[in-house]
């Protein structure tokens, strides 16, 4: 008995040790230590472990437990930024005096655009009237793809502007694409019911990679808000092989998504995010009026370029949502890669990002603003 205690107090303090290490994922990038990538996807489940760690700890290590408790305290970063402690509340369909209303959303290019595939239940219908029914002042959208319209696809821009009635929009073209039977352009919009006064992009640093991060600058009611919107590297995790020379959006890194195993693609990835993650903060921390960051960031809040990004901001889901508050329905409810952080000077009022089946793989994010 006595060396199974023995045993158990050693992977008691082991395990402590490894909770102390993954804290560390939001000061040290896994460009100067790789495991880090991995550890910060990993933290929801490495905290529910040092949980139990320590309610096992404080029966067996009694009054040394209080060290377990310290080092839990360690990881207070990832912890706040990933658990939501708002109790749930219902999303209030009216909307305060002085607020607007954003929705940010990765659409998928709204999955399917074929008019012969437009049921009652199609994905495109569920993306198409969920957006109607948010009344939204400002659209802020990742992956958009809006085809010309003819007799077998849907203009999803035209929709939006002419049925939705949002007149004022800045599309950032990263991939036009002209075909012998149809034309589409896809990349990062941002529509408004409130005039756009400026508007423009900066490319991230890749050599062939089209995607940017794009802004417009809105003026609501006599206050200029700018907006800010971008996609980051996606990761084709699950790339299932074939010819990438000409694709833009695959070229850069064809030897990593082509025959890299998932870790190392995982690491490949992170690294780009990185760098793209110190491009935005650059532009973030020298924008000059009140703004609102939206992104599919591809990372998660334990992740150094989430803390880095969203280093003296505000987070509309910190502000009100409640647990995981996981954005993306695929693999795990801890994945919350869409966010949609505030300047200081501004504060979400409310958060909603329902868990939407049959329509993009990414949840819609709501956020009501109050502008001051």
């Amino acid at each position: 008995m006595n060396n199974f205690l023995k045993f158990l107090k050693i992977c008691i303090w082991l395990y402590a040790i490894f909770y102390f290490i993954s804290s560390l994922t939001p000061y040290i990038s896994p460009i100067h230590f790789p495991p880090f990538t991995f550890l910060a996807l990993l933290f929801p489940c490495i905290l529910i472990g040092m949980l139990l760690v320590l309610l096992i700890g404080i029966f067996i290590l009694k009054k040394k437990s209080i060290f377990l408790f310290l080092i839990l305290t360690v990881g207070y970063k990832n912890i706040f930024s990933t658990i939501g402690l708002h109790k749930p509340n219902d999303f209030v369909q009216q909307k305060q005096a002085g607020t607007i209303r954003l929705l940010s959303w990765n659409v998928d290019d709204f999955v399917d655009c074929e008019i012969r595939h437009d049921t009652a239940n199609s994905p495109r219908r569920k993306i198409k009237n969920f957006i109607q029914s948010t009344n939204a002042d400002i659209l802020c959208f990742q992956d958009f793809s809006s085809f010309e319209e003819n007799k077998w696809l849907f203009s999803n821009l035209k929709y939006l502007i002419d049925t939705l009635k949002y007149p004022f929009y800045y599309f950032s073209v990263d991939d036009p694409c002209k075909q012998e039977y149809y034309a589409r352009r896809y990349g990062a919009i941002i529509l408004s019911k409130f005039p756009i006064t400026d508007s423009g992009r900066f490319a991230y640093n890749r050599k062939h990679s089209p995607e940017h991060l794009m802004y417009a600058t809105i003026n609501i009611n006599g206050k200029e808000i700018r907006f800010y919107n971008t996609h980051l590297r996606s990761m084709f995790l699950h790339w299932q092989g074939g010819d990438v020379s000409n694709n833009p959006f695959l070229m850069d890194d064809a030897e990593a998504i082509s025959e890299s195993t998932i870790s190392k693609k995982l690491q490949h990835f992170d690294t780009i995010h990185i760098m793209q993650a110190i491009l935005i903060k650059q532009q973030l921390d020298s924008c000059k009026v009140p703004y609102v960051f939206c992104a599919d960031l591809n990372s998660v809040p334990s992740s150094y370029v989430y803390q880095h990004i969203s280093a003296g901001l505000n987070d509309a889901f910190l502000q009100n949502g409640y647990g995981w508050g996981g954005t993306y329905s695929v693999i795990s409810p801890t994945l919350r890669i869409d966010v949609v952080l505030l300047c200081k000077q501004l504060n979400a009022t409310q958060y909603y990002s329902p868990k939407l089946s049959n329509a993009s793989d990414h949840y819609p994010v709501v956020t009501d603003i109050k502008i001051n």
